[in-house]
């Protein structure tokens, strides 16, 4: 384990009007320990589960998987605010790991694309310009880096499917001991590839104890094993069993009984 449990300090009341200390969540905040290496945030949409993960990789300070830092990504504005007024138990401090939502994942494509461009640039300049001695010593630093780009990510990332490049871009970030902060992957992933993802989360915990915490609205993920799953409802959260979530609940009573469910529905 990384980090053992969440809470707040005294946030600033004459901001309790405003976002995000008007969220019920916020302003109820009990804290949220936690026990496993892959905790799962769960809950409807506006429940607060995305607010407190981004509060905690602002906390924590891990990269994000996009063209901005934290602290200048005006998405994540509020984040940083709130991570102000955190508090985060360590087990073992680290800054290794990431924070990613689907929607990073199109800046990132586009950065390394950007990358490998301009070191193709920086490639043609040198041959352009370069008057004596042996041009292989002067190209090889720039030329293994593009390459180790082009190795850990493909040549164009934009150019795999958003599941493709999005599953690549989680198979070449996941590396070593770190905290993983992933917010919704099923948006750019299949189920099956779901699996994969998750796959690849359990080996990475069994073999460097890493942490992940995930928000999702997958049943796929909350069904992995050895894992926990913290409930974000009516502002409060509960730790729950995988089959009292709602989206085990609905997902299992949609695939026995499809025509009774759509029956329903047009009533």
């Amino acid at each position: 384990m990384i980090i053992s449990s969440i809470r707040f300090r005294n946030y600033p009341e004459d901001k309790a009007e405003e976002f995000p200390w008007s969220l019920p969540l916020v302003k109820n905040f009990e804290g949220i320990e936690l026990e496993k290496n892959i905790s799962f945030f769960v809950g409807e949409n506006g429940s607060g589960k995305s607010t407190i993960l981004e509060g905690l990789a602002a906390y924590t300070g891990v990269p994000i998987a996009g063209s901005f830092r934290i602290e200048d990504d005006t998405s994540l504005a509020a984040a940083n605010e709130l991570a102000n007024f955190m508090s985060v138990r360590f087990e073992e401090k680290t800054h290794h790991g990431f924070f990613v939502r689907s929607e990073d994942f199109i800046g990132f494509a586009r950065h390394i694309k950007n990358e490998i461009k301009n070191l193709d640039q920086e490639i043609q300049e040198v041959k352009d310009t370069f008057t004596g001695g042996d041009i292989k010593l002067t190209l090889g630093t720039i030329e293994r880096e593009k390459n180790s780009l082009i190795k850990r990510y493909s040549n164009d990332l934009e150019a795999m499917s958003h599941g493709e490049g999005f599953l690549k871009f989680f198979t070449s970030r996941i590396t070593g001991k770190g905290l993983y902060l992933i917010d919704e992957p099923e948006a750019a992933l299949s189920p099956a590839r779901q699996l994969s993802l998750l796959s690849l989360i359990i080996e990475k915990v069994k073999k460097t104890g890493s942490q992940f915490i995930i928000a999702t609205h997958s049943p796929i993920f909350m069904a992995t094993p050895n894992s926990e799953i913290i409930y974000f409802e009516d502002g409060k959260t509960r730790k729950v069993d995988y089959k009292e979530t709602e989206h085990y609940q609905i997902t299992k009573t949609v695939l026995e009984s499809p025509s009774l469910i759509f029956n329903e529905l047009k009533k």
